[in-house]
């Protein structure tokens, strides 16, 4: 009767050591994103996406001249397209002599360029979180003609940089 309760107490120890290891695993493989208030666990992640908000305005830093939201790989693309259709708009009230193009534009007044980046997470904790990555403000005074074409360039470099720090930090997917 002893050995019968020593072989199974036995037993039982050893499927609670098996068992607690793979639930020790479950929780700590949980994909966990780290927030102002504590860490949010996501558990599977279904789908991420990364997102800018490029954000332009003036001298009233209310208005924007300019609000554009979409992929991060994106927003440099959108960006450009649109300072290029503020160009031609301007442009057609101008005397042939002062058209301007794309690349000697620039802002003859202060502005303020606000960029934001996000991740979205579809998983299977959490079904639309949103974690800002990056709040980024760079101000110009109009006395430093800050051109249109710098503006792309810059959010370029930004894009890159979003781009990696996501994959290094806050991908669940795309991790190599």
């Amino acid at each position: 009767m002893k050995n019968a309760l020593i072989i199974a107490l036995g037993i039982i120890t050893g499927a609670i050591v098996i068992g607690g290891q793979s639930f020790y695993h479950l929780l700590t493989s949980q994909n966990i994103v780290n927030v102002a208030s504590g860490e949010v666990r996501l558990g599977e992640v279904y789908d991420e996406q990364l997102t800018t908000t490029v954000t332009i305005t003036g001298d009233d830093n209310e208005t924007p001249i300019l609000m554009i939201t979409d992929a991060t790989d994106q927003i440099a693309k959108d960006v450009k397209q649109e300072l290029a259709q503020m160009v031609v708009d301007a442009n057609k009230t101008l005397p042939a002599h002062e058209k301007m193009r794309l690349e000697t534009a620039y802002f003859d007044t202060n502005v303020n360029i606000e960029l934001s980046t996000e991740v979205e997470y579809h998983s299977q904790y959490q079904k639309d979180m949103q974690l800002t990555i990056d709040e980024t403000e760079l101000p110009h005074h109009a006395s430093e003609q800050y051109h249109f074409a710098e503006a792309v360039d810059i959010l370029n470099t930004y894009a890159s940089k979003m781009d990696t720090i996501y994959h290094q930090n806050d991908s669940f997917i795309h991790k190599i």
